[in-house]
């Protein structure tokens, strides 16, 4: 849906139905959707904070792991990371966020959990006198499977959702990235029990 308010002086209000396809162009005076043109004074983007987009992305800068090997590259089929925090070839490098960790109505609360666990992580490392961590491919592989497992019980709910980034544009079920770039779909309390090595 889009929400046009027709010139300030008339506080007129339309909605315009996209059918999940969004705005289709803009012109001098209008926004199209479809074939219509709807006419507008001012045009506000309001999109929000931006999330599931590549991290070099979001980041301004690429991260390069062991050999030179770029992120970008190495998720270019799709994120691969253990608890969506480490991956392979990256030592030392931690991520924070929902993408193959845990999804939560409070955003903060799975921040504190991921940070909570990663200063463990750290302080182990310290304690072992390490200087480095990674994870094992082994084990990266086996959460990417379990993300992808756990992503075809709720493929049927992405299928009727309106296209967009979570849900490859409507098209859950074409290639592998929409399922890869899930969360945890066993839900946040047995992600963050899973985490803490308490499953």
């Amino acid at each position: 849906m889009m929400r046009i308010y027709k010139r300030f002086n008339r506080p007129n209000v339309q909605l315009v139905d996209t059918d999940g396809k969004g705005v289709t162009g803009l012109t001098e005076s209008s926004v199209v959707v479809g074939n219509s043109h709807y006419d507008v004074d001012c045009l506000i983007f309001a999109t929000g904070f931006e999330i599931g987009t590549a991290y070099p992305k979001r980041a301004g800068f690429e991260l390069y792991g062991e050999n030179g090997l770029s992120l970008s590259d190495k998720w270019a089929e799709g994120m691969r990371t253990l608890y969506g925090m480490q991956t392979q070839g990256f030592p030392n490098c931690f991520f924070v966020g929902m993408t193959q960790g845990a999804y939560t109505a409070n955003y903060t609360h799975m921040l504190y959990e991921q940070s909570e666990h990663i200063a463990y992580i750290v302080a182990e490392v310290t304690k072992r006198g390490q200087r480095a961590v990674d994870v094992t491919e082994q084990g990266e592989a086996a959460w990417v499977a379990e993300i992808t497992r756990l992503a075809q019980s709720y493929s049927t709910f992405y299928q009727e959702c309106t296209p967009g980034y979570y849900n490859n544009e409507g098209k859950p079920n074409e290639g592998n990235n929409a399922k890869i770039a899930s969360f945890y779909g066993g839900g946040s309390e047995a992600f963050f029990c899973l985490a803490k090595g308490l499953a």
